[in-house]
């Protein structure tokens, strides 16, 4: 694109010598060529002023871009910031989009979704290798066995407990294990009078052992019952009693500390059961390994399916979409904002790193060809205006 201007201008040189003492139209020519060849100089010296010293001469205010690449980069980084990267330029323009309606159409498509499919057990299959690796998995025994000297097991379960019966949240799952209790009895009330029958002293009557079994085992049925019927039952509450004492036991008392600390130890540093965990990861990791190239395996089948069914639930619950942009405009603003500053700063950071002449040369092969065109216009302007110059100045030699 260089070449262009350059010919223009060695165009205009030999005009200019062609038409040297000239008179009538020739006049016109060398007007048009010289002042021509003076706006292609200026504009070739103010093009090559932005990226390097004219001819190699140190003249002020040339080679801007080398000289000024940090301030660039910096402002460069600023109007990313300001212009970009903040909250409400984002929500804006996130708004006039159908974020999820993007979702679902590229969840659609078959390749996309196995794309993702492969890269995300990709990278489970990697984090599971690496963690399985010795040194990774030494490493990590370590900082656990250092972590856990710190954890009160005993404790915790207590608090944990705590959680789960204030409020009475245990109570339905009480009640759904009564109601368990009462089916089991049931359905296996013949089993328990042959077992009964078959453990009882040889000289003990039949009907007896299925008189004693049928009575206690309807006395257990009834007062089951009734502990599913009466929230207030007496077993009920003494089993709350039990369970809060449990509570605070756990939490208190040195017997329960020490059972915590033993149990910890043992787990920590028993041999059989750290194997037992390394071969169940290492198993998995290599059938993740195995269905992560191959597109007709079972976990691939099924966490396509699972894809399907959510984009099929998607477009049929307007609600669910209206929400879903909502969480992904909220996640991409919040994120974008929160770290605005970084992304900007890298920006600044990665024009500060760059050699003063590859940024010059970098910036010169991306607008450098339209810069050329100002040479070239700057030329043919200054043509115009020299013949310009010409016609003004013959009209006054004219009236004077």
């Amino acid at each position: 694109m260089k070449r262009l201007p350059l010919i223009l201008l060695l165009v205009m040189a030999v005009l200019y010598t062609l038409s040297w003492q000239q008179q009538g139209a020739w006049l016109w020519l060398h007007a048009f060529s010289e002042a021509a060849m003076v706006g292609a100089l200026a504009d070739w010296f103010a093009v090559t002023a932005l990226f390097r010293h004219p001819m190699g001469l140190p003249i002020p205010h040339t080679a801007i871009i080398a000289r000024r690449k940090n301030e660039i980069g910096e402002s460069m980084a600023r109007f990313v910031a300001e212009n970009f990267l903040q909250a409400e330029v984002l929500e804006k323009r996130l708004k006039a989009h159908d974020l999820a309606g993007i979702v679902i159409s590229w969840l659609k498509q078959t390749d996309n979704r196995r794309k993702l499919i492969g890269n995300t057990l990709s990278l489970w299959s990697w984090l599971m290798a690496a963690v399985g690796e010795q040194r990774v998995r030494a490493f990590a025994t370590r900082i656990l066995q250092r972590q856990s000297s710190n954890i009160d097991v005993a404790k915790i379960a207590g608090q944990a407990l705590e959680v789960m019966t204030s409020k009475g949240r245990h109570q339905e799952v009480f009640t759904q294990a009564l109601r368990f209790a009462i089916v089991a009895l049931s359905e296996n009330e013949e089993r328990i009078r042959n077992r009964v029958q078959h453990e009882s002293p040889w000289w003990m009557p039949g009907f007896v052992d299925d008189k004693i079994v049928g009575q206690l085992l309807q006395r257990i049925e009834t007062v089951l019952f009734e502990m599913v019927l009466d929230p207030e039952h007496e077993l009920r509450q003494r089993f709350d009693q039990q369970l809060e004492k449990l509570t605070k036991d756990l939490q208190t008392l040195p017997e329960y500390q020490l059972l915590g600390e033993r149990i910890k130890k043992d787990f920590m540093q028993n041999d059989s059961i750290q194997e037992y965990l390394l071969q169940l990861w290492n198993d998995l990791a290599a059938r993740l390994k195995l269905a992560e190239s191959d597109p007709d395996s079972k976990i691939h089948l099924h966490m396509d399916n699972l894809l399907q069914g959510l984009v099929v639930e998607l477009e049929a619950d307007q609600d669910m979409r209206e929400l879903l942009d909502q969480w992904i405009s909220a996640a991409i603003t919040h994120i974008v904002s929160e770290n605005a500053e970084s992304i900007s700063g890298l920006i600044s950071d990665t024009v500060k790193g760059w050699d003063a002449d590859t940024t010059s040369r970098r910036v010169e092969l991306a607008i450098g060809r339209d810069l050329q065109f100002i040479r070239i216009n700057g030329t043919l302007v200054g043509g115009l205006v020299g013949v310009l110059l010409l016609g003004l100045n013959l009209l006054v030699e004219k009236f004077i």
